[in-house]
C-alpha cells in the first residue's frame, strides 16, 4: 500500500504544481517563435538515503513535494523547438515524451504534453510556465520507485 499512497501524494503535488504555475496576471506582449525545452529524468526511490548532486539546486523542492528518501538523475535532453512544432524525448523505461510548444504571450510558455509507454497514453495535458521556470511531474512507477520529471523551458 506505500506506493499506492506515494503515487497518490505524487498525483497531487502534480495538480498543486499545475495549479501554481497557471497563476498569474495575462502578458501583453507575444512570446519568441520558438522555446528551448530542458526534460530530466529522476529516478525517486526510498531505497538508501541520498540526493544526487545534480539536483542539489531542487533538493528542498523534491522532499517537500514528494515521499522519498533516495532520487537519482537518469538523464537529461534539450530541445529547441519552434511553437506549433512537436519534438519527442525518449525516457526510462520504452517510454517517451511528446512536447509541443504552443501560442502564449510575454514571457509565458504554453506546453501541449503527452507521456506514452509504449502504446499507451499516461498523461496528456497543457502545462503553463514562465520562460526559465519548471515544473516538477511525477511519473509512472520503475524499478522500486517512480519517475519524476524535470521539465524547464526557455
Amino acid at each position: 500500500m506505500p506506493i499506492r499512497r506515494n503515487v497518490a501524494r505524487a498525483a497531487a503535488a502534480i495538480l498543486l504544481s499545475l495549479l501554481l504555475l497557471s497563476w498569474g496576471p495575462a502578458p501583453r506582449c507575444l512570446a519568441a517563435d520558438s522555446v528551448t525545452v530542458d526534460v530530466g529524468s529522476i529516478y525517486a526511490s526510498s531505497e538508501g538515503s541520498s540526493v544526487d548532486p545534480a539536483l542539489a539546486n531542487i533538493r528542498g523542492k523534491l522532499r517537500a513535494m514528494f515521499d522519498y528518501t533516495n532520487y537519482k538523475m537518469l538523464d537529461r535532453k534539450r530541445r529547441t523547438l519552434a511553437v506549433g512544432e512537436s519534438g519527442d524525448i525518449a525516457l526510462p523505461g520504452d517510454r517517451s515524451m511528446s512536447i509541443k510548444p504552443l501560442p502564449a504571450e510575454g514571457r509565458k510558455v504554453r506546453l501541449s504534453v503527452q507521456i506514452r509507454e509504449g502504446g499507451r497514453s499516461l498523461l496528456s495535458t497543457t502545462l503553463g510556465l514562465s520562460r526559465g521556470g519548471m515544473v516538477l511531474v511525477g511519473g509512472p512507477s520503475h524499478e522500486a520507485g517512480v519517475l519524476i520529471f524535470i521539465i524547464s523551458a526557455e
